[in-house]
């Protein structure tokens, strides 16, 4: 196994870890600070687009391959993005669990979650990790004169193969299975 997939593999698994513990970290912060009025407001301004769900699909996967390519990308700084990119989308995230599980149970929620999030976590987390080893690589370039342009160009095409296919799967299922799992639970 070359340097580069045991760096991407080593910050994936740190990234996990970072990003389920601020799952917890939300859910228990969510519990003390209401956000149910900042959350239906969200929702309602963007009504029209759940009515539609290919274009909520596409907004989804917009939204999600521009972020974690903006990660990556900033992960040239050291790696400091990326790392808090995964912090606070976890946070996010244990905010809406604690949210949802009074009116729909922890079952529920979990459903809510696992049929689009099995695919989009793990697509950030790569990315991310990706960022990460983009900022390893800056420093190396940086203080030691090594070159970082065919890294980048490695990482931007891991991410148009493997990240962007994985998130435009999971956007669709977001907005077309999500919802049925979550209406028949």
């Amino acid at each position: 196994m070359n340097d580069e997939r045991r760096f991407v593999i080593a910050s994936s698994l740190l990234l996990t870890i970072l990003f389920t513990a601020s799952v917890y970290a939300g859910y228990t912060a969510g519990q003390d600070y209401p956000i149910e009025k900042e959350l239906k407001r969200f929702f309602e301004y963007l009504g029209g687009f759940f009515d539609n769900p290919i274009i909520l699909a596409l907004i989804i996967f917009a939204n999600n391959a521009g972020k974690s390519l903006i990660a990556m990308l900033a992960g040239f700084f050291f790696g400091i993005f990326p790392i808090a990119f995964v912090m606070l989308n976890g946070y996010i995230v244990g905010v809406v669990i604690s949210w949802r599980e009074p009116d729909w149970g922890l079952a529920k929620v979990v459903l809510a979650i696992i049929p689009h999030g099995i695919l989009e976590i793990p697509a950030i987390i790569i990315a991310c990790a990706y960022g990460v080893w983009l900022g390893y690589r800056f420093y190396l370039a940086l203080f030691r004169g090594e070159e970082f342009k065919k890294y980048l160009l490695r990482a931007v095409r891991v991410y148009v193969k493997l990240v962007l296919p994985i998130l435009l799967i999971a956007a669709f299922v977001e907005a077309f299975i999500t919802p049925v799992v979550v209406g028949a639970a």
